[in-house]
């Protein structure tokens, strides 16, 4: 739920600001990178935005998405449209340093949450038994610590966290790297929606739109071994296989960043009274757009079940059914669903994908298939006490 180098820490810990249980938010930078980063919010997870009194200002941020189109690169044919519906639910497009901020500005507003910036943690003790020694290299060089009753690492796929409680991360690195850019170009000139996959075994890749004003994002596959001079260098030649419209193009690169793709999850969401959510926990390549809304949901389902825990009296082992229930989530339906849309978007027969995909088929025909749920039921696990 929180930037990539972030985790939640506090005298009682819980993500929830409403629970008058005392939290402490640790950044290890000290400011946000303007980097788009994941940006599309799912509908699914509206109602946890609503809970928490954030959605009005996500709104007012970002812009609320419509239909999605699979295309051919650049001719840009469509080879299947979502058609639009009234009161159709629309995913919000909003870049994750502008979710940061505004998510930000709210805990500022509750008296028990404190949000410390340049703090990086480097030790955690774990051996008092009923608590968690949190160490901590402040920018200034200051060492300090903090005792929690539980710690939440939200700190990105490269998680410090992780390692230092030495959990595994298993699953796999795919055959392929991909690359986000940031791209002015005017896609929609060409009749682009919001969000396009483009489907082709070479130049397969995704054109979403970022902003209002015309930065667009544009990812796509490239060898693994290639590296960042070679991207580079190469990317005339990948942006005129892609995009449409007249040549020469002119468009505007604002970043680049190759990343390796990967499949992976941890081997258990808790150790001890160290919990691992978002990116940490686990990671997935994003032509499904699971992950970032995947890390919502393991953040709102741990926050009540802190609660339970915390003021309520709910026995521990709650937490290990939620770390269980939350794998079982990224292993039996994030992890299949994002790898068959890997494979969809390499397909090397666009025409016919619509006939052999139920996706496609149920965009074409207007009955979508119902997707599985990322979503946890908290008071359903064992162990779990309403308050």
């Amino acid at each position: 739920m929180f930037p990539s180098s972030s985790l939640v820490a506090g005298p009682l810990a819980s993500s929830s600001p409403f629970a008058n249980i005392p939290v402490t938010v640790l950044e290890a930078e000290t400011e946000m990178q303007n980097e788009t980063k994941a940006m599309a919010h799912q509908p699914s997870i509206f109602p946890e935005f609503k809970s928490v009194g954030l959605m009005e200002d996500l709104l007012a941020a970002g812009i609320t998405s419509g239909p999605l189109c699979f295309r051919k690169p650049k001719v840009g044919e469509p080879i299947a449209k979502l058609p639009v519906k009234p009161g159709m639910p629309t995913v919000l497009l909003l870049p994750q340093y502008r979710f940061w901020e505004i998510l930000e500005q709210h805990i500022r507003k509750h008296e028990c949450a404190k949000v410390l910036v340049g703090h990086r943690v480097t030790a955690i003790d774990q051996s008092a038994g009923d608590t968690v020694k949190v160490t901590v290299q402040t920018n200034d060089g200051l060492e300090k610590t903090f005792t929690t009753a539980h710690l939440v690492a939200a700190d990105g796929s490269h998680s410090s966290i992780r390692r230092l409680c030495d959990i595994p991360f298993e699953g796999v690195t795919l055959s392929e790297q991909l690359v986000a850019t940031d791209i002015v170009y005017p896609f929609d000139k060409h009749g682009y929606l919001d969000a396009n996959f483009l489907v082709d075994p070479d130049n397969y890749g995704l054109v979403g739109r970022i902003t209002k004003e015309g930065l667009w994002r544009v990812s796509y596959g490239a060898p693994a071994a290639m590296e960042y001079d070679e991207i580079v260098k190469g990317l005339p030649a990948k942006f005129d296989a892609m995009f449409p419209g007249p040549r020469p193009l002119e468009y505007k690169i604002q970043r680049i960043a190759p990343y390796k793709a990967q499949q992976r999850c941890v081997a258990t969401l808790r150790k001890g009274r160290v919990m691992v959510v978002g990116d940490a926990a686990h990671v997935t390549n994003p032509y499904a757009g699971l992950g970032l809304n995947t890390g919502f949901f393991d953040a709102s389902s741990l926050a009540m079940a802190l609660i339970s825990v915390l003021s309520h009296g709910a026995p521990e082992s709650l937490l290990d059914a939620w770390a269980k229930a939350r794998r079982d989530v990224f292993l039996n339906v994030v992890d299949p669903m994002s790898r068959k849309a890997l494979v969809r978007v390499k397909d090397s027969d666009p025409d016919t994908l619509p006939e052999r995909d139920p996706l496609l088929r149920g965009m074409k025909t207007g009955q979508m298939p119902m997707p599985p749920s990322l979503a946890t039921d908290v008071r359903k696990l064992e162990g779990y006490v309403e308050g």
